[in-house]
Protein backbone atom coordinates (compact mmCIF):
# COMPACT_ATOMS: atom_id res chain seq x y z
CA UNK A 1 0.00 0.00 0.00
CA UNK A 2 1.35 3.40 -1.20
CA UNK A 3 1.44 6.30 1.57
CA UNK A 4 -1.46 8.61 0.88
CA UNK A 5 -0.63 11.93 -0.21
CA UNK A 6 -0.92 15.44 1.39
CA UNK A 7 -1.18 18.85 -0.46
CA UNK A 8 0.85 21.42 1.29
CA UNK A 9 2.33 25.01 0.29
CA UNK A 10 5.57 25.22 -0.65
CA UNK A 11 8.09 26.83 1.83
CA UNK A 12 10.12 29.81 1.11
CA UNK A 13 13.64 27.43 2.26
CA UNK A 14 12.32 25.13 -0.42
CA UNK A 15 13.00 26.97 -3.33
CA UNK A 16 15.71 24.44 -4.54
CA UNK A 17 13.03 21.43 -4.63
CA UNK A 18 10.88 24.35 -6.73
CA UNK A 19 13.52 24.96 -8.90
CA UNK A 20 14.17 21.03 -9.78
CA UNK A 21 10.68 20.08 -10.14
CA UNK A 22 10.04 23.00 -12.39
CA UNK A 23 13.24 21.86 -14.79
CA UNK A 24 11.95 18.70 -14.54
CA UNK A 25 8.55 19.11 -15.62
CA UNK A 26 10.10 21.88 -18.12
CA UNK A 27 12.14 18.77 -19.54
CA UNK A 28 9.59 15.93 -19.19
CA UNK A 29 6.73 17.81 -20.76
CA UNK A 30 8.12 20.33 -22.84
CA UNK A 31 4.63 20.70 -25.31
CA UNK A 32 3.09 21.37 -22.28
CA UNK A 33 4.21 24.59 -21.07
CA UNK A 34 5.05 27.87 -22.72
CA UNK A 35 8.20 28.23 -20.29
CA UNK A 36 11.20 26.53 -22.17
CA UNK A 37 13.22 24.36 -19.77
CA UNK A 38 16.52 26.41 -21.51
CA UNK A 39 15.00 29.11 -19.89
CA UNK A 40 14.48 28.00 -16.22
CA UNK A 41 17.58 25.89 -16.34
CA UNK A 42 19.65 29.15 -16.72
CA UNK A 43 18.16 30.80 -14.19
CA UNK A 44 20.22 32.26 -11.19
CA UNK A 45 19.55 30.81 -7.57
CA UNK A 46 18.47 34.41 -6.46
CA UNK A 47 15.37 33.95 -9.23
CA UNK A 48 14.30 30.88 -7.84
CA UNK A 49 14.66 31.99 -3.99
CA UNK A 50 12.88 35.68 -4.94
CA UNK A 51 9.69 33.60 -6.83
CA UNK A 52 9.36 30.74 -3.92
CA UNK A 53 9.77 33.61 -1.13
CA UNK A 54 7.11 36.06 -2.64
CA UNK A 55 4.36 32.95 -2.70
CA UNK A 56 3.56 33.42 0.82
CA UNK A 57 -0.33 32.65 0.47
CA UNK A 58 -1.61 36.16 0.55
CA UNK A 59 -1.34 37.03 -3.39
CA UNK A 60 0.67 34.03 -4.65
CA UNK A 61 0.87 30.70 -3.44
CA UNK A 62 2.99 27.45 -4.53
CA UNK A 63 1.13 23.91 -3.53
CA UNK A 64 3.25 20.25 -3.61
CA UNK A 65 1.40 16.80 -3.80
CA UNK A 66 3.73 14.95 -0.86
CA UNK A 67 4.04 11.67 -0.20
CA UNK A 68 6.73 10.04 1.60
CA UNK A 69 8.44 13.26 1.23
CA UNK A 70 8.44 12.59 -2.65
CA UNK A 71 6.73 15.37 -4.74
CA UNK A 72 4.44 13.71 -7.08
CA UNK A 73 2.64 16.81 -8.36
CA UNK A 74 2.66 20.53 -8.13
CA UNK A 75 0.61 23.83 -9.17
CA UNK A 76 0.84 27.66 -8.75
CA UNK A 77 -1.27 30.00 -8.10
CA UNK A 78 -1.83 34.23 -7.85
CA UNK A 79 -4.32 36.80 -7.22
CA UNK A 80 -4.82 39.09 -10.45
CA UNK A 81 -5.10 42.62 -11.02
CA UNK A 82 -8.91 41.89 -10.58
CA UNK A 83 -9.24 40.61 -6.98
CA UNK A 84 -12.16 38.26 -8.01
CA UNK A 85 -9.59 36.25 -10.36
CA UNK A 86 -7.18 34.22 -9.56
CA UNK A 87 -5.01 32.45 -12.11
CA UNK A 88 -4.11 28.66 -11.86
CA UNK A 89 -0.80 27.93 -13.41
CA UNK A 90 2.50 25.36 -13.40
CA UNK A 91 0.41 21.98 -13.27
CA UNK A 92 2.63 19.25 -13.24
CA UNK A 93 1.60 15.83 -12.09
CA UNK A 94 4.60 13.20 -12.59
CA UNK A 95 3.85 10.90 -14.88
CA UNK A 96 4.19 7.64 -13.11
CA UNK A 97 1.37 8.97 -10.59
CA UNK A 98 -1.01 10.34 -13.50
CA UNK A 99 -4.50 8.97 -12.94
CA UNK A 100 -4.76 8.94 -8.69
CA UNK A 101 -6.48 12.07 -8.21
CA UNK A 102 -3.63 14.24 -7.47
CA UNK A 103 -4.34 17.14 -10.59
CA UNK A 104 -7.91 17.64 -8.99
CA UNK A 105 -6.57 17.42 -5.49
CA UNK A 106 -4.16 20.28 -6.85
CA UNK A 107 -7.19 21.81 -8.45
CA UNK A 108 -9.07 21.60 -4.83
CA UNK A 109 -6.36 23.36 -3.30
CA UNK A 110 -6.43 26.50 -5.77
CA UNK A 111 -10.12 26.54 -5.34
CA UNK A 112 -10.04 27.05 -1.65
CA UNK A 113 -6.80 29.14 -1.82
CA UNK A 114 -8.64 31.77 -3.96
CA UNK A 115 -11.81 30.97 -1.71
CA UNK A 116 -10.20 32.50 1.19
CA UNK A 117 -9.43 35.41 -0.81
CA UNK A 118 -12.79 36.12 -1.45
CA UNK A 119 -12.24 35.41 -5.49
CA UNK A 120 -14.86 34.36 -7.79
CA UNK A 121 -13.75 32.62 -10.66
CA UNK A 122 -10.22 30.92 -11.72
CA UNK A 123 -8.77 31.49 -14.59
CA UNK A 124 -5.90 29.30 -16.39
CA UNK A 125 -3.61 28.50 -19.76
CA UNK A 126 -3.70 25.79 -21.53
CA UNK A 127 -1.88 24.93 -24.52
CA UNK A 128 -4.02 24.06 -27.25
CA UNK A 129 -2.20 20.73 -28.14
CA UNK A 130 -2.56 19.18 -24.76
CA UNK A 131 -5.65 17.42 -24.86
CA UNK A 132 -4.86 14.99 -21.70
CA UNK A 133 -5.36 18.64 -19.82
CA UNK A 134 -8.33 20.04 -21.49
CA UNK A 135 -10.09 17.36 -20.74
CA UNK A 136 -8.49 17.31 -16.61
CA UNK A 137 -9.84 20.85 -16.75
CA UNK A 138 -12.84 20.28 -18.15
CA UNK A 139 -13.95 17.43 -15.73
CA UNK A 140 -12.99 19.92 -13.02
CA UNK A 141 -15.53 22.72 -14.05
CA UNK A 142 -13.54 24.77 -16.50
CA UNK A 143 -14.43 26.27 -19.73
CA UNK A 144 -12.99 27.75 -22.47
CA UNK A 145 -13.20 31.42 -22.43
CA UNK A 146 -13.10 31.84 -26.19
CA UNK A 147 -9.66 33.77 -25.59
CA UNK A 148 -7.06 32.44 -27.48
CA UNK A 149 -3.19 33.07 -27.51
CA UNK A 150 0.50 32.52 -28.97
CA UNK A 151 2.28 30.10 -27.04
CA UNK A 152 5.17 32.58 -26.15
CA UNK A 153 8.51 33.17 -26.91
CA UNK A 154 10.64 30.56 -28.89
CA UNK A 155 7.40 28.67 -29.29
CA UNK A 156 4.99 27.02 -32.04
CA UNK A 157 1.25 26.99 -31.35
CA UNK A 158 -0.98 28.50 -28.99
CA UNK A 159 -2.54 28.61 -25.52
CA UNK A 160 -6.24 28.72 -24.66
CA UNK A 161 -7.96 30.46 -22.18
CA UNK A 162 -9.85 28.89 -19.59
CA UNK A 163 -12.33 29.64 -16.92
CA UNK A 164 -14.15 28.34 -13.79
CA UNK A 165 -16.16 29.30 -10.36
CA UNK A 166 -14.44 29.24 -7.72
CA UNK A 167 -16.80 27.19 -5.81
CA UNK A 168 -17.15 24.63 -8.52
CA UNK A 169 -13.48 23.87 -7.84
CA UNK A 170 -14.15 22.86 -4.34
CA UNK A 171 -15.98 19.59 -4.40
CA UNK A 172 -14.29 16.38 -5.03
CA UNK A 173 -15.55 14.57 -8.16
Amino acid sequence: MSAPVTIRPVLPDEWARWREIRVRMLRDDPASFATRWEDAAAEHDETWRDWVGAATGERRILFAAESDGRWLGVVAAFVRIDPREAQLMSMWVDASARGQGIAEALIRAVGGWAAERGCETVFLFVQEANIRAHRLYERAGFRPTGARRPTGRGRAGFKLVLSAPVEGLLAES
